[in-house]
């Protein structure tokens, strides 16, 4: 009876992590088939567009908005310890610019932005009381002067935005970091799920940073003198 008994809970405990493998596949095929899809909703904003799968968590997507070639990157900061974590957008306009240096201001840093190289840059600098208070600006090479006023005007009400996190010119073009939005809060307290609370990016909301970033190009090669 006694072996009985055991050979029936050695089959149970099979089957149950049997059931936990299956779950758990079905999981990732249903995490990874959302994230495919966090474009969706925007991809009319783009004249021609495609996806570029990094073999990340997210796929990139590649797009003509305007006459600017851009790049998008998701990013899910699962790095930092923090309560919840964050979906961030890196947005990428591919703009040469006969600029001599590079500038970069990181908004509320807190030390653990995995997907910022500020710290690369070789010089800090202090910015004007009209730029946020909490903020960390860098420029390459040292005394290097950005065009900080053509970038803060062009920025208008988004500077303030809690979404904008880095802004980043360089004589490549111009980069925004801004932020999608948390994780579910308590899918991820209880679980550690990684489940965001948008499935897909707002194309209102994408076209808004779009123009800002293009804005801030458009703004950068007029300071310097030059068009697109």
């Amino acid at each position: 009876m006694g072996g009985e008994l055991t050979g029936g809970g050695i089959a149970a405990g099979v089957f149950f992590m049997i059931a936990c493998l299956l779950w758990q596949r079905r999981a990732q095929r249903g995490f990874a088939a959302r994230r495919a899809a966090i474009f969706d909703d925007c991809r009319a904003l783009f004249e021609q567009s495609g996806q570029i799968d990094p073999g990340s968590d997210y796929p990139l997507l590649q797009g003509q908005y305007g006459n600017a070639k851009v790049l998008l990157q998701p990013l899910l900061d699962h790095v930092g310890y923090r309560k919840v974590p964050s979906l961030w957008l890196v947005l990428t306009v591919d703009s040469p610019m006969a600029l001599s240096g590079s500038f970069d201001v990181l908004f509320r840093p807190a030390n653990i932005e995995f997907f910022s190289q500020i710290e690369q840059l070789a010089q800090r600098i202090h910015l004007g009381d009209e730029w946020p208070s909490h903020h960390m600006a860098r420029v390459s090479p040292v005394g290097w002067q950005a065009p900080l006023s053509a970038i803060h005007t062009a920025l208008g009400d988004a500077i303030a935005s809690p979404d904008l996190k880095e802004i980043v010119v360089t004589p490549r073009g111009v980069r925004l970091v801004v932020r999608v939005c948390g994780v579910e809060r308590g899918s991820y307290l209880v679980l550690r799920s990684m489940l965001t609370e948008v499935e897909q990016i707002p194309s209102e909301w994408l076209a808004y940073w779009l123009d800002t970033l293009l804005t801030v190009a458009e703004a950068v090669r007029a300071d310097i003198g030059e068009t697109a």
